[in-house]
């Protein structure tokens, strides 16, 4: 082989070896946003820090199971909205954290938190789902602790 065949097929590994970097990157950025997109935990877990219905609204499938001390059973997301904004009103939140996660036998995502508010500490349980490419809360429960 010449020196400028040799030349040659040096510049041309080196432009393959620069397009897998770049698929790679491309790869992982792909990825991490998928898998950024599809845990809402921070988000929510901010939103009841802050006692935020509408931020945590943001976050419901358009039916949702919720078990609170004022309501119990399926309704709109709107509705379930306005119920955590009544609870929130009523119940000043002062500190909020994440006891437990995983995953269930259907494949569904759940968080355990502790509630703190002025007048006492509840136990938080939500259920999230895949819907579309976003993860939503399917079902949510507040009891008294």
């Amino acid at each position: 082989m010449s020196c400028d065949g040799l030349i040659i097929a040096l510049r041309v590994a080196e432009k393959l070896d620069f397009m897998k970097f770049i698929l790679s990157l491309f790869l992982i950025s792909v990825s991490l946003c998928a898998f950024a997109q599809a845990d809402i935990t921070s988000q929510v877990v901010a939103a009841f820090k802050k006692g935020d219905a509408a931020a945590i609204g943001v976050h419901l499938m358009p039916q949702v199971e919720i078990t609170m001390p004022a309501k119990e059973g399926v309704c709109p997301s709107k509705e379930a909205q306005t119920i955590l904004t009544q609870f929130f009103k009523e119940n000043q939140v002062t500190g909020f954290t994440i006891k437990h996660q995983g995953t269930s036998k259907l494949d569904d995502q759940f968080r355990i938190a502790e509630l703190n508010t002025v007048k006492g500490d509840y136990r938080v349980t939500f259920f999230m789902k895949k819907n579309a490419n976003a993860m939503q809360i399917k079902q949510l429960k507040i009891e008294q602790d």
